[in-house]
Formats: C-alpha cells, structure tokens, sequence
C-alpha cells in the first residue's frame, strides 16, 4: 500500500512527485487554504494586525541596506545548504557497486540519515533567517513592517502544512530505492543518489519560499 502523497505540493515538488508517479492534489486557493490553517487566536491576532495604521517608510539608505543584507543572506544560505546536500563519502560509495548479502535496509540507513539531518538543517537554518529578516522589513516601510507581522502570525500555520507536505517523502525515496534495487541490485546506489538530490532540491524549494516571498517584498518597496 503507498502513502498517500503530500497535499498541495508546489513546483518544483509537484513535478518531481509526478515524474515518480505520484500525482498531488490540486491545490485549493490561497485564501481558503489559510482560513482553514488559522484558529481562534490566530484570527484575533490577524484583526489586530490589520487594525493598526502603517508606521512611516524608513529613508532609502536604510531601505538599501536592508535589502543588500537580504539578498547577500539568502545567497550564501542556499548555497551552504545546496553543498551540504552533496556528501561526499555517501557519493563517492553511491558510485560503488553495493555490497554483496548486506540487507537493503542496512545499505538504506546512510541515506535516511542524511534526509534527515539535511531535514532538520534546512527547517533550523530557514527558520533563523526569516526571523531576522523580519525586522528588516519592518525597519524599512510601514506596510513591511505590516507584512512582517503577518509573517510571524501565519509561520507556525505554515510550518504545519509544510511538515505534512513533506511527511510521505522518506517513504517515497525509500519505495524509488526498492525500485532501483529490484532493476539492478549491484549499481542501484547511483540513481537512488540522484533522486535523493533531486528530492532535496525540492524540498529546499518549498521550504524558502515564505523567505523568498520577504526578500521579493523587500525588492518591490525599493523599487517604488
């Protein structure tokens, strides 16, 4: 029995999902997706949020340096996390044949492990940056700093939809490892490594993409 594949996956994941026959559901609006997310609280603290006037935009060298220090820190963040994706001694052993009358599980766990951490850096290191680029977009203008509140209301909401989006991955991978094992049990470890990457990147995606949107506001209020 297959577990059932993450709801509302976005690009890139969605064509991951599908190049590996799994087909996500199609995703209900924005709105109605956050209405259903947000509770009682979160509500209240939403009509607050939008209660209060906009505080006055900053001066445009603040502005500038604000957005200079976003893009210099999401820069170097994907690229630290796209190189620690590549373990070295897990490739160079991919690229081995596998070893004989060792369990597929046993030859599995290096690889699930490596998921994992690499799970658990991106959801650590995404988390600090977005909560110090909130401050930045709040010193910058009155409807950031607006946005910046709202960021900090909706984060836990989203980060709950995000770990379901991701909870059927590590099956996933593991169902492509079989696979491949089944295909070609001496040299399966070089596609499943390929997927594993792959499957990173998009997850990597879809993680950065609430960041991403703040450094996109950050770009539009400069250039007004």
């Amino acid at each position: 029995m297959h577990a059932a594949p993450p709801p509302h996956a976005p690009e890139p994941l969605a064509r991951l999902l599908l190049q590996w026959g799994v087909a996500p559901p199609p995703a209900a609006p924005v709105a109605q997706r956050l209405g259903g997310w947000l509770g009682w609280a979160d509500a209240i603290g939403l009509s607050q949020v939008l209660a209060t006037p906009p505080a006055a935009a900053a001066n445009a060298a603040a502005r500038r340096e604000a957005l200079d220090w976003a893009d210099a820190a999401l820069q170097r963040l994907q690229a630290e996390l796209t190189a620690a994706f590549d373990d070295a001694l897990l490739a160079r052993e991919s690229a081995e044949a596998a070893p004989d009358g060792v369990p597929l599980a046993d030859l599995l766990a290096p690889y699930r492990l490596h998921h994992a951490q690499q799970q658990r850096g991106m959801a650590a290191r995404i988390a600090t940056l977005r909560e110090r680029l909130r401050p930045r977009l709040a010193e910058s203008s009155g409807p950031l700093a607006r946005l910046a509140q709202l960021d900090a209301l909706f984060e836990r909401a989203i980060l709950a939809q995000e770990r379901t989006l991701l909870a059927g991955l590590p099956a996933l991978l593991t169902r492509r490892a079989e696979s491949h094992h089944a295909a070609d049990p001496r040299h399966w470890r070089t596609r499943f490594w390929a997927d594993l990457q792959r499957a990173l990147r998009a997850e990597l995606d879809l993680r950065l993409q609430p960041v991403l949107g703040l450094a996109e506001a950050l770009h539009d209020d400069a250039s007004r």
